[in-house]
């Protein structure tokens, strides 16, 4: 049975671990810093997802919660308690204990109907289940009483004879939480995200929504990057063996290759030796977590241990012409998968597909709920199912199956609606595949099961099984950025933060878990759009890794996503690059020379930086050059000034203190003279020096004006 599967529904940029887009502004303080608004949990259990905000859910803990809890200035953390009632069956404790940043300016949070408030602390009422934070208290506190005890009237074949869902059993408890949605407003560009840390007090474990209060083992099992945990309640007798269930669970892991593989999934086993009737024979809630009655086992084509696991692998949403592929689907997997397991033979895999072709169903048209006789969705569906697989493997040699059109359904972000489903199917096996889906599931048509024979030929060999996922988010050299800022790995520490026009480059893993060859098309997607795809093909058993990039040309909480597997990316503009010091080449100067200043170029920031520093010379620009810097990094820019002028000259670059230049005139040579002889009567030979003299010196010049004069005089 499927029980409230969590949908995401972000207005904006979503993700799992939920991304979330910088969302409007709601408010202004009073110096004009925008409010910007946030919420989580705020469509109940049925949805849990987020509106806006990032909510995450780890695994309960048996030990209590932690005496401190302090806020990391960008995450609201709520540490959600459960523990059972003392005397008192029929109602179970829950905490709420919240750490909130100072970016934080306002938190309301809503408890459930039926819940009964014991205490409080930093929190005022609004009305009967509205609870607003005082706005001063750090780590507000809510504590109250609820009823857990949950009961559906449905009928079916994964339907049992009672009616409870969830239950406290006095000694023990097991039930889904109630959604506390909560709102808050923040100051900053950064989103304030939302973290929620379940646990219980004293024995106990708990997922992302279900809660288990008792004694009991947990056994866990990690396979195909998937973390499956089983806790076996002490009242519970298992049919089957922890070990052989999640032996079940991790096979079932690695055949499916449809997307939407949680990183953990949580399974309780739940009691049945006891006063409670169970009204289904096993239940899935949120994501990932189920529960299933201890008694069922794993050698029938019922299998519910497989038919919920299948559900948690179900991350499209239907709408009413195609509701019957929930419950069809999860119906097929869990017998074609048990038979894979060499579980059941093919007799029992042929009984109960082939109950979809009693005359019962002969009227039923699968995409007209209002048609269904008998639970159609759980039998004539199955059959469609397994009819549709057939025609997909057959033209493409077992390359591709049903698991193709279930990933193609699991990456869309709309409701399947029937002409999606259509499409996917001729998308993965062709037009001949189309046809016959509308014609099973859009009229009466008759349907019928195919023999051992035919399964052989068509089923026997296991086909390409391609599935993909991202890399580990602490694998660094997975990750890498380029860009004028760097180059080079960015893994290592989530989100992947960046800036915008850079590439990111993720090595994508496509696995072939198959038995044939086949070809693989890894599609990352942002925010549920295809950006980069690359196709190949690929061999049996076999893993390679191929890299997918994008450039980010906006700001904004981006989900980048592979088939079911997510990773956060914040891309923020650059930071602003400043000028921390300058030096200078000299501080005197003669005019007309040039002096060289030097900038140091500074990036404070956890992201790459960039800025234009401006040199200037008496405030007035002589020059620019563009900078670009990785994360905390500096950087030194040279450039020559000239000095025209004598003065003192201000030189400086970008906001740093000018320098003052003592320029002096510029550098004169001076030259001597040239005499200028007194005329003389008579003849006279000049001599000269040797050749390293001027020719003829001023002492000569005297002597012959002396001589010259006595001549005169004789001759007078």
């Amino acid at each position: 049975m499927h029980g409230a599967r969590r949908w995401t529904v972000a207005a904006g940029l979503t993700a799992l671990l939920v991304l979330v887009a910088f969302v409007p502004v709601v408010a202004a303080t009073p110096d004009g810093t925008p409010h910007r608004a946030g919420a989580v949990d705020a469509a109940g259990a049925s949805s849990g997802g987020t509106v806006e905000g990032t909510e995450s859910a780890q695994i309960g803990s048996q030990d209590g919660i932690p005496s401190e809890q302090v806020a990391d200035g960008e995450t609201i953390t709520v540490n959600q308690s459960f523990a059972l009632t003392a005397n008192n069956s029929g109602s179970v404790d829950v905490r709420l204990r919240y750490a909130i940043p100072d970016r934080v300016r306002s938190l309301e949070t809503t408890l459930p109907e039926n819940a009964t408030v014991t205490r409080t602390t930093g929190f005022t009422r609004v009305n009967g289940t509205t609870y607003e934070w005082d706005g001063e208290s750090a780590t507000p506190t809510l504590a109250y009483r609820r009823n857990p005890n949950e009961t559906l009237d449905r009928s079916g074949p994964e339907s049992a004879a009672g009616r409870y869902v969830g239950v406290d059993a006095g000694e023990w408890a097991l039930f889904t939480r109630s959604a506390t949605p909560t709102e808050w407003t923040y100051v900053g560009t950064t989103p304030v995200t939302f973290r929620r840390d379940i646990h219980t007090v004293g024995p106990g474990a708990a997922g992302e929504w279900l809660v288990y209060l008792g004694t009991g083992t947990t056994t866990e099992r990690t396979a195909n990057d998937q973390t499956i945990r089983l806790v076996v309640p002490d009242r519970a007798s298992m049919a089957e063996s922890p070990d052989s269930v999640l032996s079940s669970l991790s096979n079932a892991s690695n055949a499916l290759r449809v997307g939407d593989r949680d990183e953990r999934v949580f399974v309780v086993a739940a009691p049945t030796g006891t006063n409670v009737t169970w009204g289904a024979r096993g239940y899935q809630v949120g994501d990932a977590d189920m529960w299933v009655k201890d008694d069922e086992r794993l050698d029938t084509a019922e299998n519910i241990w497989l038919h919920e696991y299948v559900h948690s692998r179900q991350a499209f949403r239907p709408t009413s012409r195609t509701r019957w592929l929930v419950e069809s689907s999860a119906v097929y997997y869990a017998a074609a998968l048990t038979l894979e397991q060499d579980r059941i033979d093919f007799d029992a895999y042929r009984s109960r597909l082939g109950a979809g072709a009693d005359p019962v169903y002969d009227g039923i048209i699968l995409a007209a709920p209002s048609t269904w006789e008998e639970s159609a969705d759980y039998y004539r569906g199955p059959l469609v199912a397994g009819r549709i697989d057939e025609q997909i493997r057959l033209p493409t040699n077992d390359e591709r199956t049903f698991q193709d059109t279930m990933r193609l359904l699991n990456g869309r972000e709309r409701p399947v609606t029937q002409a999606s489903l259509l499409s996917a199917v001729e998308r993965a096996g062709g037009e001949q595949a189309r046809t016959l889906a509308a014609n099973y599931t859009g009229s009466t048509a008759t349907v019928r099961m195919w023999n051992e024979s035919r399964h052989a030929a068509v089923f026997g060999q296991l086909p390409a099984r391609i599935g993909y996922a991202l890399p580990a988010g602490d694998n660094r050299s997975a990750y890498r950025v380029d860009g004028q800022y760097r180059d080079g790995p960015i893994g290592g520490e989530m989100p992947i933060q960046l800036v915008v026009g850079e590439t990111l480059t993720v090595d994508a893993i496509v696995r072939n878990a198959g038995g044939t060859e086949g070809q693989y098309n890894a599609t990352m997607d942002i925010n549920g759009t295809t950006v980069t795809t690359a196709g190949g093909r690929i061999e049996p058993t076999t893993t390679r890794v191929v890299p997918l990039s994008h450039t980010f040309a906006t700001p904004g909480q981006y989900t980048l996503s592979l088939d079911g597997t997510n990773v956060t990316v914040l891309v923020q503009r650059p930071a602003r690059a400043e000028v921390t010091d300058i030096a200078v080449s000299s501080r005197s100067a003669r005019a007309g020379s040039e002096v060289v200043v030097t900038a140091m170029v500074t990036n404070t920031a956890d992201i790459p930086a960039a800025g234009r520093v401006v040199f200037t010379r008496d405030f007035e620009r002589v020059t620019d050059r563009q900078v670009y810097l990785p994360p905390r990094n500096s950087t030194e820019l040279s450039t020559g000034i000239r000095l025209p002028e004598p003065g003192d000259v201000l030189v400086a670059a970008g906001s740093a203190d000018p320098v003052t230049i003592t320029v002096t005139p510029a550098a004169t040579t001076e030259s001597t003279p040239t005499p200028t002889p007194t005329p003389v009567s008579g003849t006279t030979t000049p001599r000269t020096t040797s050749t390293d003299g001027p020719g003829f010196t001023v002492a000569l010049a005297v002597l012959a004006l002396a001589l010259g004069t006595l001549v005169a005089s004789r001759r007078r």
